[in-house]
């Protein structure tokens, strides 16, 4: 995939993409998202924003309901046990330990729900900012759950970016494109999303304490649907913003090297 010959937004405004770029500012994608959802509760106030009110609207029932006001979706969810939120929050502490750069993206506020009625290991929507919906197997090892937390957390720094910058051309919804791993009737931000998906977890298993054989056969998996995803992110190009084809460009990078 070329370069770029006009400038990316997300990167002139944060840094960067979450998880791929050292530049990359978590805090200032936040605050930039808070301002967005304040203006959106509040379309006919003239005054800016507390302090308080912006942190707030980055609570993931306060966003969630933001969202509800042109975006609405019910999902059906079930409650996770007392037990289960124990291992998440174990789970996202390992992770930081692991990689203790990812300390702002995995320490996101996150509402955590059990996934229902779905053959999924685990979900999140656009509709529901900050909420991810986990089922019974994801909580199978402490490496599955590790996988599913850095997997939907990924989805929702993404979803953050598009909040504020799509990354896929107004009429893109009418390519749809089947994953490596057989999923059709995927978007090309969808494709993106699991683009981004590949490379964080190709990260995390870089750095997760598994044994070298588990680490050699994970990685190989990763590295050969990644670079399935990359041939596909080629061939939705014309369908993404510029900020699309920039992340598209790194994660292409990424995808293709081992």
């Amino acid at each position: 995939m070329t370069a770029l010959t006009v400038p990316s937004a997300v990167v002139e405004q944060v840094g960067g993409f979450p998880f791929l770029d050292p530049e990359f500012v978590p805090a200032r994608l936040l605050t930039a998202a808070a301002c967005c959802r304040w203006t959106r509760a509040h379309p006919h106030t003239a005054a800016a924003p507390t302090r308080d009110e912006l942190t707030a609207v980055l609570q993931p029932e306060r966003a969630r309901q933001i969202r509800r006001l042109d975006l609405h979706l019910d999902l059906p969810y079930g409650d996770l046990t007392e037990g289960q939120h124990h291992q998440i929050t174990q789970t996202r502490a390992a992770i930081v330990r692991w990689l203790p750069d990812w300390a702002p993206l995995i320490n996101l506020p996150l509402r955590f729900h059990a996934l229902i009625h779905s053959e999924a290991i685990s979900a999140s929507v656009f509709a529901w900012p900050q909420h991810i919906f986990l089922a019974d197997p994801a909580f199978a090892s402490p490496t599955t759950l590790a996988e599913q937390v850095t997997h939907e957390t990924s989805h929702q720094w993404l979803y953050l970016i598009e909040e504020l910058w799509p990354l896929q051309q107004p009429d893109a919804a009418r390519i749809r494109v089947t994953l490596p791993s057989g999923t059709p009737g995927r978007s090309p931000a969808e494709l993106l999303g699991a683009s981004h998906v590949t490379v964080n977890l190709r990260r995390l298993w870089t750095h997760m304490p598994v044994t070298d054989t588990r680490r050699r056969h994970r990685l190989a998996h990763l590295h050969n649907y990644g670079t399935a995803c990359a041939h596909l992110l080629a061939d939705v190009r014309d369908a993404l913003t510029v900020d699309g084809q920039a992340l598209a460009h790194r994660l292409t990078q990424e995808l293709t090297t081992r």
